[in-house]
């Protein structure tokens, strides 16, 4: 065995021991497979955030639709390909279970496709202060529209409240009050609500691999029917011809592999934890996204800083997610179960 395997294989078991001595340090409520889905599904969307606020506000590559549409055909395409060389034991898309998430699909699609618009920032100061109330939107959804009851009860319930009011000052660096963002994020939060709580409910019927697959078949529809409307492609094509880097094709690329890290994630942690608890898990990766990319200039803030407002929501939010999954045992992850009304 000559020195370089040798050194190798010591490197490695280094490496596997430091690993394995990590995990074992961390709390028993984030071994479980549950919380290791809602951490890599916050890993997941944290990344995909900061590379997408980059390539829109620092590269200005501010074409949302055709984001979204090249990521769904990307999440398309590659389960199409693992499907023809047998890695992947899929049925192929048919209408008849298409149908059945797109309705959550296009409200999902259009919950998205604002979400992205609204990252330039300047348009709509206000939209994702709004969106961070998405918990209390999938609580009131579930129980008042698709007459599901939470069982939370009044400190559990108080939680969630500061959760998401706590977690909207604290990505609020102005304090301006918008009417089109106000509307815009409140449609865009709404919308999202409705489509999580959908996929919880088929997720007791599909794999997070099926969702993903007719997810992103439904939602490549919606938006090349929306870039007949926006025409997003030519102008996109015209801004690739003449204005990309080696950098922006990199970081394009990365952002659409990174498409189907999110989508899986999304679907894996939502079956697993259920709408609520995802919703609050992207709250507060919202909220620790914020305040790193304000730290590290990640991506443009146009002159607007965190202060002590910012920094006391902050803590408050993330004492208030410690608090609410204290309050349910988290050893187990398990989602708070839907009863029927």
């Amino acid at each position: 065995m000559s020195w370089r395997t040798c050194l190798f294989q010591r490197i490695s078991i280094s490496v596997d021991s430091a690993a394995l001595k990590v995990l074992m340090r961390l709390p028993p409520m984030m071994q479980s497979p549950a919380a290791k889905s809602a951490l890599i599904f916050a890993g997941a969307s944290f990344i995909t955030g900061i590379i997408a606020k980059i390539l829109i506000t620092k590269m200005f590559f501010d074409y949302p639709i055709v984001i979204l549409m090249l990521q769904m055909a990307t999440v398309l395409f590659s389960i199409e390909l693992l499907r023809v060389f047998g890695v992947l034991k899929l049925a192929p898309y048919t209408f008849d279970k298409g149908r059945h998430l797109f309705l959550s699909s296009i409200l999902m699609s259009i919950s998205s496709w604002l979400s992205v618009s609204a990252y330039e920032g300047i348009g709509l100061p206000l939209f994702d202060p709004v969106k961070r109330l998405t918990p209390l939107l999938v609580l009131g959804v579930s129980t008042f529209i698709y007459r599901k009851q939470q069982r939370l009860d009044r400190n559990a319930l108080i939680a969630l409240v500061g959760i998401s009011f706590l977690s909207s000052i604290a990505v609020n660096f102005e304090l301006t009050m918008g009417r089109f963002s106000l509307f815009y994020g409140l449609i865009a939060g709404l919308l999202h609500a409705a489509a999580f709580v959908q996929f919880e409910s088929l997720s007791d019927t599909f794999s997070p691999l099926e969702m993903m697959y007719m997810h992103s078949f439904n939602s490549l529809v919606v938006f090349l029917l929306a870039d007949i409307v926006q025409d997003e492609i030519r102008d996109a094509f015209m801004y690739v011809m003449t204005s990309s880097s080696k950098t922006f094709v990199f970081l394009f690329i990365f952002l659409m592999v990174l498409g189907l890290a999110i989508q899986y994630t999304t679907f894996h942690c939502i079956g697993t934890n259920g709408a609520l608890v995802t919703s609050i898990v992207a709250n507060g990766r919202a909220v620790f996204q914020v305040m790193f990319a304000y730290y590290t200039s990640s991506y443009l803030f146009y002159d607007l800083y965190p202060g002590l407002i910012n920094w006391m929501s902050f803590l408050g939010t993330a004492g208030s997610i410690y608090y609410f999954f204290q309050k349910y045992d988290l050893d187990q992850w398990k989602p708070i179960p839907f009863t029927k009304c």
